[in-house]
Protein backbone atom coordinates (compact mmCIF):
# COMPACT_ATOMS: atom_id res chain seq x y z
CA UNK A 1 0.00 0.00 0.00
CA UNK A 2 2.85 2.36 0.86
CA UNK A 3 4.53 1.67 -2.51
CA UNK A 4 1.30 2.51 -4.37
CA UNK A 5 1.11 5.87 -2.59
CA UNK A 6 4.65 6.64 -3.70
CA UNK A 7 3.90 5.64 -7.31
CA UNK A 8 0.72 7.70 -7.43
CA UNK A 9 2.17 10.74 -5.69
CA UNK A 10 1.56 13.93 -7.60
CA UNK A 11 4.02 16.80 -7.50
CA UNK A 12 3.37 20.39 -8.41
CA UNK A 13 5.08 21.21 -11.72
CA UNK A 14 5.96 24.63 -10.31
CA UNK A 15 7.36 24.05 -6.80
CA UNK A 16 7.80 20.25 -7.05
CA UNK A 17 6.10 19.70 -3.69
CA UNK A 18 3.72 16.71 -3.38
CA UNK A 19 -0.02 17.29 -3.30
CA UNK A 20 -3.11 15.06 -3.31
CA UNK A 21 -5.73 17.41 -4.73
CA UNK A 22 -7.61 16.86 -8.01
CA UNK A 23 -5.52 19.24 -10.14
CA UNK A 24 -3.27 17.86 -12.89
CA UNK A 25 -0.37 20.32 -12.60
CA UNK A 26 -0.42 22.59 -9.55
CA UNK A 27 -0.90 22.43 -5.83
CA UNK A 28 -3.51 24.82 -4.49
CA UNK A 29 -1.00 27.26 -3.00
CA UNK A 30 0.93 27.64 -6.24
CA UNK A 31 -2.29 27.91 -8.22
CA UNK A 32 -3.48 30.80 -6.05
CA UNK A 33 -0.10 32.53 -6.47
CA UNK A 34 -0.24 32.14 -10.24
CA UNK A 35 -3.47 34.11 -10.45
CA UNK A 36 -1.59 36.97 -8.80
CA UNK A 37 1.54 36.55 -10.93
CA UNK A 38 -0.44 36.64 -14.14
CA UNK A 39 -2.72 39.41 -12.85
CA UNK A 40 -5.88 37.37 -13.41
CA UNK A 41 -8.95 37.76 -11.26
CA UNK A 42 -9.67 34.84 -8.96
CA UNK A 43 -12.40 32.55 -10.35
CA UNK A 44 -15.97 32.71 -9.06
CA UNK A 45 -16.73 30.42 -6.12
CA UNK A 46 -18.88 28.11 -8.23
CA UNK A 47 -15.94 27.16 -10.50
CA UNK A 48 -15.11 23.58 -9.58
CA UNK A 49 -11.69 23.25 -11.31
CA UNK A 50 -9.72 26.43 -10.79
CA UNK A 51 -6.69 24.99 -12.61
CA UNK A 52 -8.65 24.32 -15.79
CA UNK A 53 -10.20 27.78 -15.46
CA UNK A 54 -6.72 29.39 -15.28
CA UNK A 55 -5.52 27.50 -18.36
CA UNK A 56 -8.65 28.62 -20.25
CA UNK A 57 -8.05 32.23 -19.24
CA UNK A 58 -4.46 31.99 -20.48
CA UNK A 59 -5.63 30.55 -23.82
CA UNK A 60 -8.20 33.31 -24.26
CA UNK A 61 -5.65 36.00 -23.39
CA UNK A 62 -3.52 34.63 -26.22
CA UNK A 63 -6.56 34.59 -28.57
CA UNK A 64 -6.65 30.81 -28.75
CA UNK A 65 -10.01 29.06 -28.62
CA UNK A 66 -11.33 25.49 -28.74
CA UNK A 67 -7.96 24.00 -27.75
CA UNK A 68 -7.76 20.44 -26.50
CA UNK A 69 -6.89 19.95 -22.84
CA UNK A 70 -3.33 18.89 -23.68
CA UNK A 71 -2.71 21.95 -25.84
CA UNK A 72 -4.31 24.27 -23.32
CA UNK A 73 -2.20 22.92 -20.45
CA UNK A 74 1.00 23.02 -22.54
CA UNK A 75 0.21 26.60 -23.52
CA UNK A 76 -0.30 27.50 -19.85
CA UNK A 77 3.11 26.18 -18.85
CA UNK A 78 4.86 28.10 -21.64
CA UNK A 79 2.96 31.29 -20.82
CA UNK A 80 3.76 31.02 -17.10
CA UNK A 81 7.44 30.35 -17.87
CA UNK A 82 7.55 33.40 -20.13
CA UNK A 83 6.08 35.56 -17.37
CA UNK A 84 8.71 34.43 -14.90
CA UNK A 85 11.49 35.09 -17.43
CA UNK A 86 10.12 38.57 -18.13
CA UNK A 87 10.25 39.35 -14.41
CA UNK A 88 13.93 38.41 -14.30
CA UNK A 89 14.62 41.34 -16.66
CA UNK A 90 17.96 40.11 -18.02
CA UNK A 91 18.82 41.05 -21.59
CA UNK A 92 20.70 37.78 -22.09
CA UNK A 93 17.34 35.96 -21.87
CA UNK A 94 15.86 37.73 -24.90
CA UNK A 95 16.58 34.93 -27.39
CA UNK A 96 15.12 32.34 -25.02
CA UNK A 97 11.97 34.42 -24.47
CA UNK A 98 11.56 34.86 -28.21
CA UNK A 99 11.82 31.09 -28.65
CA UNK A 100 9.12 30.40 -26.05
CA UNK A 101 6.88 33.09 -27.55
CA UNK A 102 7.33 31.47 -30.95
CA UNK A 103 6.23 28.13 -29.46
CA UNK A 104 3.18 29.82 -27.90
CA UNK A 105 2.20 31.33 -31.23
CA UNK A 106 2.49 27.96 -32.96
CA UNK A 107 -0.22 26.39 -30.76
CA UNK A 108 -3.66 26.47 -32.36
CA UNK A 109 -6.72 24.31 -32.77
CA UNK A 110 -5.31 23.23 -36.16
CA UNK A 111 -1.72 22.46 -35.12
CA UNK A 112 -0.97 18.75 -35.16
CA UNK A 113 2.19 18.75 -33.04
CA UNK A 114 3.34 21.08 -30.28
CA UNK A 115 6.74 22.60 -30.98
CA UNK A 116 9.34 22.89 -28.22
CA UNK A 117 11.97 25.26 -29.58
CA UNK A 118 13.12 25.84 -25.99
CA UNK A 119 13.04 22.86 -23.63
CA UNK A 120 12.47 23.58 -19.96
CA UNK A 121 10.71 22.45 -16.82
CA UNK A 122 8.49 24.94 -15.06
CA UNK A 123 10.09 23.95 -11.76
CA UNK A 124 13.53 24.92 -13.11
CA UNK A 125 12.20 28.30 -14.27
CA UNK A 126 10.61 28.85 -10.87
CA UNK A 127 13.86 28.05 -9.05
CA UNK A 128 15.77 30.42 -11.33
CA UNK A 129 13.26 33.16 -10.56
CA UNK A 130 13.79 32.61 -6.82
CA UNK A 131 17.56 32.76 -7.30
CA UNK A 132 17.24 36.15 -9.00
CA UNK A 133 14.92 37.43 -6.28
CA UNK A 134 17.48 36.47 -3.63
CA UNK A 135 20.28 38.04 -5.66
CA UNK A 136 18.36 41.31 -6.14
CA UNK A 137 17.81 41.57 -2.38
CA UNK A 138 21.52 41.06 -1.71
CA UNK A 139 22.43 43.72 -4.25
CA UNK A 140 20.12 46.17 -2.48
CA UNK A 141 21.89 45.45 0.80
CA UNK A 142 25.22 46.04 -0.85
CA UNK A 143 24.34 49.71 -1.43
CA UNK A 144 24.89 50.44 2.29
CA UNK A 145 28.36 48.91 2.53
CA UNK A 146 31.43 51.10 3.04
CA UNK A 147 34.33 48.90 1.96
CA UNK A 148 36.91 51.19 3.54
CA UNK A 149 35.53 50.81 7.06
CA UNK A 150 33.87 47.39 6.84
CA UNK A 151 34.69 44.69 9.38
CA UNK A 152 36.58 41.73 7.90
CA UNK A 153 33.99 39.17 9.00
CA UNK A 154 31.11 41.21 7.59
CA UNK A 155 32.92 41.57 4.27
CA UNK A 156 33.60 37.84 4.13
CA UNK A 157 30.01 36.94 5.01
CA UNK A 158 28.61 39.30 2.41
CA UNK A 159 30.77 37.85 -0.35
CA UNK A 160 29.96 34.31 0.80
CA UNK A 161 26.25 35.11 0.60
CA UNK A 162 26.76 35.61 -3.15
CA UNK A 163 28.40 32.21 -3.65
CA UNK A 164 25.20 30.56 -4.92
CA UNK A 165 25.45 32.47 -8.23
CA UNK A 166 28.83 30.85 -8.93
CA UNK A 167 27.51 27.35 -9.60
CA UNK A 168 29.35 25.79 -12.52
CA UNK A 169 26.76 23.01 -12.80
CA UNK A 170 24.21 25.53 -14.10
CA UNK A 171 26.22 25.93 -17.32
CA UNK A 172 24.72 22.89 -19.01
CA UNK A 173 21.21 24.29 -19.48
CA UNK A 174 20.87 27.35 -21.79
CA UNK A 175 18.26 29.08 -19.62
CA UNK A 176 20.06 28.64 -16.31
CA UNK A 177 23.34 29.51 -18.05
CA UNK A 178 21.88 32.85 -19.23
CA UNK A 179 20.47 33.65 -15.77
CA UNK A 180 23.63 32.76 -13.84
CA UNK A 181 25.78 34.52 -16.44
CA UNK A 182 23.68 37.67 -15.94
CA UNK A 183 23.91 37.54 -12.14
CA UNK A 184 27.68 37.04 -12.26
CA UNK A 185 28.10 39.89 -14.73
CA UNK A 186 26.09 42.16 -12.42
CA UNK A 187 28.11 41.02 -9.40
CA UNK A 188 31.44 41.99 -10.95
CA UNK A 189 30.11 45.29 -12.25
CA UNK A 190 28.30 46.49 -9.12
CA UNK A 191 29.84 44.72 -6.14
CA UNK A 192 33.49 44.61 -7.20
CA UNK A 193 34.06 47.41 -9.71
CA UNK A 194 31.47 49.76 -8.24
CA UNK A 195 32.21 48.87 -4.62
CA UNK A 196 35.31 47.03 -3.55
CA UNK A 197 37.46 48.60 -6.28
CA UNK A 198 35.70 51.97 -6.41
CA UNK A 199 38.83 53.83 -5.28
CA UNK A 200 41.22 51.66 -7.32
CA UNK A 201 40.77 53.12 -10.77
CA UNK A 202 43.33 51.01 -12.62
CA UNK A 203 42.08 47.74 -11.12
CA UNK A 204 38.50 48.66 -11.90
CA UNK A 205 39.39 49.53 -15.48
CA UNK A 206 41.23 46.27 -16.09
CA UNK A 207 38.52 44.13 -14.52
CA UNK A 208 35.82 46.01 -16.43
CA UNK A 209 37.63 45.32 -19.70
CA UNK A 210 37.78 41.60 -18.89
CA UNK A 211 34.00 41.36 -18.47
CA UNK A 212 32.74 39.92 -21.70
CA UNK A 213 29.30 40.04 -23.24
CA UNK A 214 28.06 36.94 -25.02
CA UNK A 215 30.38 36.03 -27.88
CA UNK A 216 32.65 39.06 -27.53
CA UNK A 217 36.32 39.01 -26.72
CA UNK A 218 37.96 41.81 -24.68
CA UNK A 219 40.44 44.01 -26.48
CA UNK A 220 44.05 44.18 -25.35
CA UNK A 221 44.77 47.41 -23.48
CA UNK A 222 47.56 49.92 -23.89
CA UNK A 223 47.54 52.40 -21.00
CA UNK A 224 49.47 55.62 -20.64
CA UNK A 225 47.95 58.27 -18.41
CA UNK A 226 48.73 60.50 -15.44
CA UNK A 227 46.83 58.31 -12.95
CA UNK A 228 48.94 55.26 -13.76
CA UNK A 229 52.12 57.37 -13.90
CA UNK A 230 51.48 58.52 -10.34
CA UNK A 231 50.85 54.97 -9.17
CA UNK A 232 54.22 53.90 -10.55
CA UNK A 233 56.09 56.88 -9.11
CA UNK A 234 54.67 56.18 -5.65
CA UNK A 235 55.37 52.44 -5.81
CA UNK A 236 58.26 51.26 -3.64
CA UNK A 237 58.73 48.23 -5.88
CA UNK A 238 58.97 50.39 -9.01
CA UNK A 239 61.37 52.88 -7.39
CA UNK A 240 63.61 50.15 -5.96
CA UNK A 241 63.69 48.28 -9.27
CA UNK A 242 64.63 51.40 -11.26
CA UNK A 243 67.33 52.23 -8.71
CA UNK A 244 68.74 48.72 -8.92
CA UNK A 245 68.77 48.78 -12.73
CA UNK A 246 70.46 52.18 -13.00
CA UNK A 247 73.16 51.10 -10.58
CA UNK A 248 73.65 47.78 -12.34
CA UNK A 249 73.59 48.84 -15.98
CA UNK A 250 73.91 52.65 -16.09
CA UNK A 251 76.49 53.59 -13.49
CA UNK A 252 79.40 53.69 -15.95
CA UNK A 253 77.81 54.89 -19.21
CA UNK A 254 74.93 56.93 -17.83
CA UNK A 255 72.49 55.13 -20.12
CA UNK A 256 71.17 51.67 -20.84
CA UNK A 257 68.49 49.72 -22.67
CA UNK A 258 67.34 46.82 -20.50
CA UNK A 259 66.69 44.64 -23.57
CA UNK A 260 70.42 44.59 -24.21
CA UNK A 261 70.95 42.85 -20.88
CA UNK A 262 67.75 41.01 -20.00
CA UNK A 263 65.78 40.00 -23.05
CA UNK A 264 62.77 38.85 -20.96
CA UNK A 265 62.66 42.04 -18.91
CA UNK A 266 62.49 42.16 -15.12
CA UNK A 267 59.65 40.77 -13.04
CA UNK A 268 57.62 43.22 -10.94
CA UNK A 269 55.62 42.09 -7.91
CA UNK A 270 53.85 45.11 -6.51
CA UNK A 271 53.52 45.56 -2.77
CA UNK A 272 49.97 46.78 -2.37
CA UNK A 273 47.27 49.17 -3.49
CA UNK A 274 45.89 49.57 -6.95
CA UNK A 275 48.90 48.06 -8.71
CA UNK A 276 48.70 44.90 -6.61
CA UNK A 277 45.16 44.17 -7.76
CA UNK A 278 45.90 45.16 -11.36
CA UNK A 279 49.19 43.46 -12.22
CA UNK A 280 50.21 40.07 -10.94
CA UNK A 281 53.10 38.70 -13.01
CA UNK A 282 54.21 41.80 -14.83
CA UNK A 283 57.50 42.27 -16.68
CA UNK A 284 59.14 45.62 -17.31
CA UNK A 285 61.39 46.92 -20.08
CA UNK A 286 63.01 50.33 -19.80
CA UNK A 287 65.45 52.66 -21.54
CA UNK A 288 67.22 55.20 -19.32
CA UNK A 289 69.44 58.23 -19.90
CA UNK A 290 71.10 60.13 -17.07
CA UNK A 291 70.90 63.93 -16.97
CA UNK A 292 73.59 66.35 -15.74
CA UNK A 293 71.61 66.96 -12.54
CA UNK A 294 71.70 63.20 -11.77
CA UNK A 295 68.02 62.72 -12.65
CA UNK A 296 67.04 60.19 -15.28
CA UNK A 297 64.83 60.19 -18.35
CA UNK A 298 62.95 56.90 -18.43
CA UNK A 299 60.98 55.37 -21.27
CA UNK A 300 59.47 51.95 -20.76
CA UNK A 301 56.59 49.55 -20.64
CA UNK A 302 55.13 47.02 -18.22
CA UNK A 303 53.48 43.96 -19.74
CA UNK A 304 51.09 41.50 -18.15
CA UNK A 305 48.38 39.02 -19.08
CA UNK A 306 45.29 40.00 -17.14
CA UNK A 307 44.02 36.74 -15.72
CA UNK A 308 41.60 37.02 -12.80
CA UNK A 309 42.56 33.62 -11.41
CA UNK A 310 45.94 35.06 -10.49
CA UNK A 311 44.34 36.74 -7.45
CA UNK A 312 45.13 33.50 -5.62
CA UNK A 313 48.76 34.65 -5.41
CA UNK A 314 48.09 37.95 -3.66
CA UNK A 315 48.51 36.67 -0.10
CA UNK A 316 52.16 35.89 -0.80
CA UNK A 317 53.19 39.53 -0.85
CA UNK A 318 50.38 41.74 0.41
CA UNK A 319 51.11 44.43 2.97
CA UNK A 320 49.33 44.54 6.34
CA UNK A 321 47.34 47.69 5.57
CA UNK A 322 45.33 45.87 2.93
CA UNK A 323 45.07 42.53 4.65
CA UNK A 324 41.25 42.50 4.82
CA UNK A 325 40.65 43.24 1.15
CA UNK A 326 43.50 40.99 0.06
CA UNK A 327 42.06 38.15 2.13
CA UNK A 328 38.75 38.41 0.31
CA UNK A 329 40.36 38.73 -3.11
CA UNK A 330 42.88 35.96 -2.63
CA UNK A 331 40.33 33.37 -1.49
CA UNK A 332 36.65 33.82 -2.25
CA UNK A 333 36.91 36.15 -5.23
CA UNK A 334 39.57 34.01 -6.83
CA UNK A 335 37.25 31.01 -6.71
CA UNK A 336 34.41 33.11 -8.11
CA UNK A 337 36.71 34.35 -10.87
CA UNK A 338 37.53 30.79 -11.90
CA UNK A 339 33.82 30.01 -12.27
CA UNK A 340 33.12 33.23 -14.17
CA UNK A 341 36.01 32.35 -16.48
CA UNK A 342 34.30 29.00 -17.13
CA UNK A 343 31.06 30.83 -17.95
CA UNK A 344 32.86 33.27 -20.23
CA UNK A 345 31.87 36.25 -18.08
CA UNK A 346 35.54 37.03 -17.40
CA UNK A 347 38.14 36.62 -20.11
CA UNK A 348 41.87 37.17 -20.10
CA UNK A 349 43.72 39.60 -22.30
CA UNK A 350 47.08 41.35 -22.57
CA UNK A 351 47.75 44.72 -21.00
CA UNK A 352 50.65 47.07 -21.67
CA UNK A 353 51.38 50.11 -19.48
CA UNK A 354 53.68 52.67 -21.06
CA UNK A 355 55.55 55.35 -19.12
CA UNK A 356 57.80 58.23 -20.08
CA UNK A 357 59.33 60.09 -17.13
CA UNK A 358 61.61 63.09 -17.53
CA UNK A 359 63.96 64.20 -14.75
CA UNK A 360 63.09 61.18 -12.61
CA UNK A 361 64.84 61.39 -9.23
CA UNK A 362 66.39 58.28 -7.72
CA UNK A 363 66.78 58.44 -3.94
Amino acid sequence: MENNNIINEKRCVLCNKPYNYKYAMFGRGCLDNLYGLLEFSKPPRFIWNKESYLCTQIAWKNHKFFLSKNKKYALAQKYIALNYLNRMNYGFLDDIKEGILKDINSISVFSKNMVDTISFSLNDIYKLFNYTQKFDELIKGFQNINWEDIDEKIAENFIKSMSFIFDVSKKVDPISYAVFYSMQYTFWQIVVIGGMLKDKKLSARLLSNSLSLFGKEPEDLIIQDSITDNLLKKSVVFRDTIKELTEKYGSETGMFDLKDYEKDGVLLKFEGGDLLYSLHKATMFVKAIKNEDNTWNLEGEINDTYDFTEFKDLKEYVDNKEEILADVFSTLLNNFGVVSYEYGVIKKYDVKIKFNFSNYKID
